[in-house]
This record gives structure tokens, sequence and C-alpha cells, in this order.
């Protein structure tokens, strides 16, 4: 089944995680929508400009999210962020492009290293607009992870 012109929903709901574990990661119909939204909005604009997109993570169903030890909240248990790198350019410009053109509820570039392909972009999209713009960058100290305003090197 096809999100948008370039994404299908196998794409965003792959898992390697719940295939070991026999998970099923499966969208119920709000998720479905929530991710056909995130598709059109966020991951085809980079699409377009940037070509080959790479999805790392999607839907995380509950269960799921849980077994990879993410919080109860994530927007990707609704279906609304997706983990994501393109192959023709480094994250950290990927998520420059994003910040400066897309809307967008919370952007994270996820632990960014001296390698420019290092990490990968975190992008959420609310489908009822209330969208907050959170720029992030998730870094590792002291073995947790912390997150501060921005995009930082």
């Amino acid at each position: 089944m096809k999100l948008s012109e370039n994404f299908s929903l196998k794409e965003l709901t792959r898992s390697q995680t719940a295939i070991r574990k026999g998970i099923k990661n499966v969208p119920d119909n709000e998720q479905l929508v929530s991710l056909t939204v995130l598709a059109t909005k966020i991951l085809q604009p980079c699409r377009k400009q940037f070509g080959s997109i790479s999805i790392n993570s999607g839907l995380r169903v509950l269960e799921l999210n849980r077994a990879i030890g993410s919080g109860d909240k994530s927007q990707h248990c609704k279906g609304e962020a997706s983990d994501f790198e393109a192959y023709s350019t480094s994250n950290k410009k990927l998520a420059e492009w994003v910040e400066a053109y897309l809307e967008f509820d919370q952007l994270i570039l996820e632990y960014p290293g001296p390698d420019p392909r290092d990490g990968w972009v975190h992008c959420s999209y609310k489908r009822d607009g209330s969208n907050r713009r959170q720029v992030l960058t998730a870094v590792k100290e002291g073995g947790k992870t912390v997150y501060k305003k921005g995009l930082k090197e």
C-alpha cells in the first residue's frame, strides 16, 4: 500500500525487532492516517530534495516500542514520527533543510558523530496542526541520552 508517491506502508512498519520477537507491527486506522500524513508532509519533500531516503524506524506499536526500550508516549506509537537518512547528504544538512523548509512537530538530530553519516534524523508531524517546531540534538553524556536545543555537531 502506497502512503505517498515514493513511500509504502511496508517501509514505515518494517522492524527487525518485531520480526525477531513475533510482534505484529500493523497500524490501526488512526495510525494509518497519521503515517500517510507523515509520508506526505515530511518524507516525500525530503525525497524530492535529496533523492533516496532510508527509513530506519516508522510506526512502532506499543509492544514493539516497549521491546526496544522506548517510552510509551513516543510519537512512533501514533504513526506520527519517523527516523530516517538521505544517502546524498549528511544527517545534519538533512535536518537543517527540514528545519528551514518544512512544518513539523519535533526534529531531532540523533547521535551525530565525526562521520557525517553518523546518527539519523527523527522528525514528527501532528496532523491536527499543533506542531511545535521543536528542534533538538540527542547526544550521549555519561552513558545517558541528553537533548540539547538546536542542531549541534
